[in-house]
């Protein structure tokens, strides 16, 4: 299990990615359309200001973002 707890990804600046995630055994992840925009508002809030967003799907039991990372000097944060 410690690996786990250490694991991290390593983001190349001005770099596309295609990020997704999935909930175990089929279970759903997003259950109403409020806790959709709460994810997306969170995923806009704490993300927004690192890398740019392409497209988006969110799917009951996982979701998919297409993004690309922001060169070190586009990078503004927000405190």
């Amino acid at each position: 299990m410690e690996l786990a707890q250490n694991y991290k990804s390593i983001f190349e600046e001005d770099a596309f990615y295609h990020i997704y995630n999935r909930t175990n055994n089929n279970e759903l992840m997003f259950r109403n359309d409020d806790n959709r925009r709460f994810f997306l508002d969170r995923f806009n809030r704490y993300l927004s200001p690192f890398l740019d967003t392409y497209s988006w799907c969110l799917l009951p039991n996982h979701f998919h973002f297409l993004i690309r990372t922001k060169a070190n000097t586009e990078i503004k944060i927000h405190l």
